[in-house]
């Protein structure tokens, strides 16, 4: 079922939840002295990155002053996904989640969560201590719906164990997307099963990033119109398809998923992936490096896309919960927890505190990651349209590129679909 079926009346349901006041949650206690207040979060954090998110939410359990407990439900951000919209209608949804920011936008849309303005109000907030690339990420229509948890982008990392080996040296990775396609056939060895290079196929980010990049666009500014028949888009399309289909720096029909066991395992040189790639390729003890994006020119305008998860309370959820919600972002927020989740998942800072404080600064990986924040701005921000551009769209081109298809026919039809999609 399409999403807006799921919430279909989830407004109506929400009108009555705010008159008879539902859901059994009571005010968080100022001193600590009252009932205990029991709030729900659900997220995707799977990995090693959920074990930390666990301890801090154990530690908020456990220090906070207003008897407030969150319990948390993880599951993958595809079933998040797919549970979310009809537990909003139904009202019964957990009391907030962390999303994706590419999937936000469709939430807000349909009237499932609520507009988190007055957080930046709240007691102990400092709003001015959050970069604005950050606040950015969270607002639709001059509302804040999305308060930031973590921001991450795509980076490049690579092997230097296996740049030595195919004679490269490895304190020079490629700075520019030229450079990345000159290099990854030289990596690659067939008779080591090693890959120089892998473009997964269902890559948006790493695409975007280079069209990006090469001056191409998505659509036009105001989302009513395709702009992917470009030039500049059949270019970065040809390059990918070289490297891959011709050149075979890596294999034709790949995962994300299969790319990183590749990685971790010792047999791909260069991949691009967010931050969460550093903790398996530590405890795998691949000999690694990992840097920010390749850009067009070495000494030109730099571009990358901003991403990140944030958190949202559903529209469903009772105001009664509100401050308990609150207080749990808060303490998100502040530096030590902030230096934490960077430090331990090898996540950039948004929070300027966390971003100044030495130790950070002193982390080889977080410091370097960090870089990208100075340049990277959302994509899209607001556009409802993109999960289904990704899905329907992009990903079966990507997967077509690569077995070689014909770039300038893949574009086109593209454009086409992309402009059926924006009229609907």
């Amino acid at each position: 079922m399409k999403f807006k079926k799921f919430l279909l009346g989830s407004i109506v349901v929400v009108a009555a939840c705010l008159l008879v006041a539902c859901g059994s949650g009571k005010s968080a206690s100022k001193d600590g002295s009252g009932d205990e207040v029991t709030i729900t979060f659900w997220n995707g954090f799977t990995a090693s990155d959920g074990e930390v998110l666990q301890k801090i939410v154990d530690e908020f359990n456990k220090t906070n002053d207003k008897n407030i407990k969150v319990e948390m439900d993880v599951m993958t951000w595809a079933n998040l996904n797919e549970k979310l919209p009809p537990a909003i209608s139904s009202n019964t949804a957990p009391d907030f989640f962390a999303l994706n920011y590419v999937d936000y936008a469709q939430y807000v849309e349909n009237g499932a969560v609520q507009p988190l303005d007055d957080f930046w109000k709240y007691d102990g907030v400092d709003k001015s201590d959050f970069t604005k690339t950050a606040i950015d990420l969270g607002i639709v229509n001059k509302e804040q719906y999305f308060i930031p948890m973590q921001v991450q982008g795509m980076y490049m990392y690579w092997n230097k164990d296996l740049f030595k080996k195919a004679g490269i040296d490895a304190t020079k990775p490629p700075k520019t997307w030229d450079q990345l396609t000159e290099m990854a056939p030289k990596l690659a060895d067939k008779g080591s099963n090693v890959s120089g290079f892998v473009f997964n196929k269902d890559g948006n980010a790493p695409l975007y990033n280079w069209m990006l990049a090469n001056g191409g666009k998505l659509v036009n500014d105001d989302y009513t119109k395709s702009e992917f028949a470009s030039p500049e888009n059949l270019a970065t399309l040809k390059a990918i398809q070289k490297m891959i289909y011709e050149e075979k720096a890596g294999p034709e029909s790949i995962s994300g998923a299969e790319m990183d066991n590749l990685m971790n395992a010792g047999q791909l040189a260069l991949e691009l992936n967010g931050p969460w790639l550093n903790n398996g390729l530590k405890a795998n003890e691949i000999n690694y490096g990992v840097t920010t994006l390749p850009q067009a020119t070495e000494n030109g305008e730099k571009t990358a896309i901003l991403d990140g998860v944030g958190y949202a309370i559903p529209a469903s959820t009772s105001s009664d919960k509100k401050e308990a919600i609150y207080e749990f972002l808060k303490y998100w927020n502040t530096t030590d927890v902030g230096k934490k989740w960077s430090i331990e998942n090898g996540f950039p800072a948004y929070l300027n505190s966390v971003a100044n404080d030495d130790e950070v600064k002193n982390n080889e990986i977080v410091s370097e990651l960090s870089k990208q924040m100075d340049y990277a701005e959302p994509f899209l921000p607001g556009f409802t349209k993109i999960s289904a551009i990704n899905n329907d769209i992009i990903n079966p081109l990507i997967e077509k590129l690569l077995a070689g298809d014909d770039p300038e026919k893949l574009m086109k039809d593209a454009d086409k679909a992309i402009n059926q999609l924006l009229s609907q």
